[in-house]
């Protein structure tokens, strides 16, 4: 089946809500054979079933969704008292070659059953309010829960070779929807059915900070916007943000600005006579200054108010066409004034259009195979902005004209003058200012961007990368992205030639037998690095070290990362490199004793790592790191 095509169908095509039904096996509510009469979605909550549409059979587990059209057959068979469901009923507007994709009969499993329930639950409570206007609202949720559904099955297929799907992108996803409403780091984490300190773990690796941290961001972001584009009340906004409180909402705006709303409106607002020109109001772009990390202080930023309005969005289509008419506007400058005393009224010569021609010919580009698809891109882009694998290019020898916050605060990385902060969320106008010829990002910082690729896409070729944090395999990558691949296979060789002499100069210090861990202590949370980031690539996979065998078995080789304080001696082998973060003190205390027991803490092996330091995985961080280790254990044997 082509979703894609599918999709579009259901963009041009009027739909309208017929019904929804809610049956529980238990109330002896569920029919065992019915003819819809209308197309429809069948979601599974609960339990399993036997369904039959059109003589197609789904053995349904827990959720799942499906879909017929219009007189298909149904048949429903619960195979046990828990079985629920709802029975969505639909009618479509369509051309007769777009109905046959409302006839289609196809069942899926969501890898998020919480998104389309909750809309489901909302649409049957109001569908059965007698009220018009809850039943026009029911509507209103309709096509959200249709969204939700294709987003996912989308995401399903293109996830299909790899083990799970992306829960950041995902719940950046859903922090962009529900913004206005009160989200804790707790509700985030049953969603994705992981702990509050794995999910934190998970955001920081992938975007630079935690899920309450970019929350609180994309609050930041969308209140600016308000203030420099309507005249709303400070606490309409801060309401429509989600926080009931203005004056809670006044002070964190300034810790994160530097200005009160007032000021920041004031300072900088455009005059209204050129507000609503394009260029100038593209212009004008506001980003989130430098601020400092909260240090895993989470829980503060969770006393939150219920915003109670739901907000308008810079949409994808808006900025798509604001884009096509700034760049019609440009053209159309260039065309009259390449022509001495032409008119508005003149067409643009034969040698004006050579010479636009000319000048477009004149970067060379080629196709690249990304995340996303394949782009367009320069064979030697020269305005990059990386969202980011900053150090990447600068290993590379490329100094990019924007990165985010976080990336931009690497302490490993010394000169970042002339990089641009393009903010967290990164800002779709202040990108645009930067002029870039290519965009990089990773799966996370494309959901981050309002309007996702689609915006950035408008702004400059765009290209989604993975997200490896291996140094070696990254730099590859980047040469090849950049047209370095000669810079990129001399920093390689460096590289490897560097962990071989490292690898000699540490054997004499070094038993063969002897084991290795990495422990991280936080305010909340204690946790044990693998041989991903945290030093754990340079001493497992570069150094050749041991792992001790807890490590090996419950988390190289498992999916442990957070442990509780009574397991640590199980996880501590002969040498511990260990990671206290600021405002862990009192939980180092609780756990001192029993590292203190450990065999690195009788042997004293307990080398101390900044947490800043060893969090990043990019090439110049590990290089700086594996300096790092190679003085503590060198310096440890002397």
């Amino acid at each position: 089946m082509d979703w894609e095509a599918h999709i579009e169908q259901w963009s041009r095509t009027a739909v309208r809500l017929l019904d929804i039904r809610y049956y529980r096996a238990e109330h002896g509510t569920v029919p065992d054979h019915d003819v819809a009469h209308n197309s429809f979605f069948l979601i599974t909550t609960h339990g399993e079933a036997r369904i039959r549409i059109s003589g197609e059979v789904y053995q349904t587990h827990s959720a799942y969704i499906l879909h017929g059209g219009a007189d298909a057959g149904l048949s429903i068979i619960p195979l046990g008292q828990d079985f629920a469901c709802y029975l969505i009923l639909y009618t479509e507007c369509a051309s007769p070659e777009d109905r046959k994709g409302f006839q289609m009969t196809y069942g899926f499993a969501p890898y998020a059953l919480l998104p389309v329930q909750e809309k489901c639950e909302a649409m049957n409570r109001l569908w059965q309010e007698p009220a018009s206007i809850d039943k026009l609202q029911a509507q209103s949720v309709f096509l959200p829960l249709v969204y939700e559904i294709m987003r996912q099955q989308i995401q399903t297929l293109a996830k299909k070779e790899s083990s799970k799907p992306n829960i950041v992108t995902d719940a950046i996803h859903y922090i962009h929807d529900h913004y206005s409403k009160p989200i804790t780091a707790e509700e985030l984490a049953q969603r994705y059915h992981c702990s509050t300190s794995y999910l934190s773990r998970l955001f920081k690796n992938q975007i630079g900070l935690g899920p309450i941290e970019y929350l609180i961001h994309v609050r930041v972001h969308r209140s600016k916007q308000y203030l420099l584009r309507s005249d709303a009340r400070i606490q309409e906004i801060a309401s429509n943000v989600g926080y009931a409180d203005m004056y809670y909402f006044s002070r964190l705006f300034k810790k994160h600005t530097g200005l009160s709303p007032l000021q920041f409106r004031k300072q900088y607002r455009q005059p209204v006579q050129v507000q609503y020109n394009p260029l100038r109001w593209l212009e004008s772009s506001i980003v989130t200054p430098n601020s400092g990390s909260h240090n895993e202080n989470e829980t503060y930023y969770q006393r939150i108010g219920e915003g109670d309005t739901s907000m308008f969005r810079f949409s994808r289509p808006a900025f798509g066409a604001m884009m096509l008419l700034c760049t019609s506007l440009l053209l159309s400058a260039c065309q009259t004034s390449s022509t001495p005393g032409a008119t508005a009224s003149q067409p643009a010569s034969s040698d004006t259009n050579t010479a636009v021609a000319t000048d477009s010919a004149a970067v060379e580009t080629r196709i690249y195979k990304h995340l996303k698809g394949a782009t367009d891109i320069p064979v030697n882009p020269q305005r990059v902005v990386s969202f980011y694998h900053l150090g990447e290019l600068m290993a590379l020898g490329v100094k990019p004209v924007g990165t985010t916050t976080y990336i931009l605060d690497n302490p490993l990385i010394d000169d970042t003058s002339g990089i641009s902060d393009v903010g967290v969320p990164p800002d779709a106008e202040k990108i645009l200012s930067l002029e870039p010829d290519l965009i990089v990002t990773t799966e996370a910082f494309a959901e981050a961007v309002e309007g996702g690729y689609d915006a950035l896409s408008q702004i400059a070729p765009t290209i989604v990368v993975e997200q490896y944090n291996d140094p070696i395999k990254d730099v590859e990558m980047f040469g090849d992205i950049l047209g370095k691949q000669e810079e990129a296979r001399l920093w390689n060789e460096q590289f490897k030639a560097k962990i071989a002499a490292y690898k000699t100069k540490i054997s004499p210090y070094v038993r063969a037998d002897e084991t290795y861990s990495i422990l991280n202590v936080r305010p909340d949370a204690l946790f044990v690095y693998g041989d991903t980031n945290m030093g754990g690539n340079i001493i497992y996979k570069y150094l050749g070290l041991k792992p001790a065998a807890k490590v090996e078995s419950d988390v190289i080789h498992g999916e442990t990362w957070e442990i509780s304080t009574e397991v640590i001696p199980e996880f501590i082998g002969d040498r511990l490199f260990l990671a206290v973060n600021e405002g862990a003190e009192d939980k180092l205390k609780d756990v001192q004793k029993l590292i203190d027991a450990s065999p690195a803490g009788k042997a004293g092996h307990v080398y101390s790592i900044n947490f800043d330091q060893f969090l990043p995985s990019d090439p110049i961080a590990v290089e700086k790191q594996l300096d790092i280790i190679t003085d503590l254990i060198i310096g440890d044997g002397k």
